[in-house]
């Protein structure tokens, strides 16, 4: 699989590099290889990057590409205004240069023509402009479009409720051993609204999540969020809970999750992802 990412990290010695996946939150790609073919001065921090990894696993993953973000790739291109050609054509008559500015014609008060317009006639003129209401644009809101008090970020951020929060148990070739498996902090207050599983191959897993402030750190086995409900596989490649019986769904800014495997047989590597509505 090819994954889009953007350059964090980069190491000209080992020729390895530090990549966050574009769309996750979460998934960070951390001291991974980097294509012989690829020159060292082409790996800028904050280049996009393509990412192959072979099989999903990310141990494997390799960055095969790099360009300039906002680019359409491969860098290059007029980056100086002055190096632009044509500058001096006439490509667009519909708008008014120069030579069709009638300012006479157009705009009488732009320029003070005595044959036009005197400096005592422009100040009337200018005056009963400042007076005539209809002659002024008033701000108006459309109610259907936009709430009373709402601003153009909160309705982007209405836009972009729903986030995934990835964390992956990897056994290094081996079925995964119970235990304790790492941890991920949550930046943003919302809710949990589903659990998705995904396994390497068809085998059981049963993992518990536990939830406490960064002042509580570390949580522990009293502070599972998923009652008699756990996150698991059984006897299949993966698994999906949007029900969440009994589980404790809230989250607030700065919670910090400890992933532990209760039980495994046969899996090797697990997904599990969490869909959070923010607040």
């Amino acid at each position: 699989m090819l994954e889009l990412g953007i350059l964090k990290t980069w190491d000209a010695d080992t020729h390895k590099a530090g990549v966050q996946l574009v769309g996750s939150l979460t998934t960070y790609l951390d001291n991974i290889a980097v294509a012989t073919n690829i020159a060292p001065q082409a790996m800028v921090l904050y280049n996009y990057v393509l990412v192959a990894i072979p099989g999903g696993n990310p141990r494997d993953a390799c960055v095969v590409a790099s360009w300039p973000a906002g680019s359409s790739g491969g860098g290059g291109g007029v980056t100086d205004h002055g190096e632009l050609t044509g500058l001096g054509d006439d490509d667009h008559s519909q708008y008014l240069n120069t030579a069709r500015h009638d300012v006479v014609a157009r705009h009488p008060l732009s320029v003070l023509d005595s044959a036009v317009c005197s400096e005592t006639e422009a100040d009337s003129k200018i005056t009963t402009h400042k007076g005539d209401a209809s002659a002024h644009h008033t701000k108006t809101t459309d109610a259907s479009e936009l709430t009373s008090g709402e601003l153009p970020t909160a309705r982007l951020a209405a836009n972009i409720k729903n986030a995934s929060l990835t964390f992956i148990i990897d056994g290094g070739g081996s079925a995964i051993t119970t235990g304790q498996k790492g941890h991920l902090e949550i930046p943003f207050a919302g809710t949990i609204k589903q659990v998705t599983m995904l396994a390497d191959a068809s085998g059981s897993i049963v993992v518990d999540i536990w939830k406490d402030t960064y002042a509580n750190f570390p949580p522990t086995d009293a502070d599972s969020i998923t009652a008699a409900a756990p996150p698991t596989i059984s006897s299949a490649q993966k698994s999906q809970d949007a029900t969440l019986t009994g589980w404790t769904t809230a989250i607030a800014a700065g919670d910090i999750l400890a992933f532990n495997v209760d039980s495994c047989t046969t899996i090797k590597r697990v997904t599990i992802s969490l869909k959070v509505e923010r607040s």
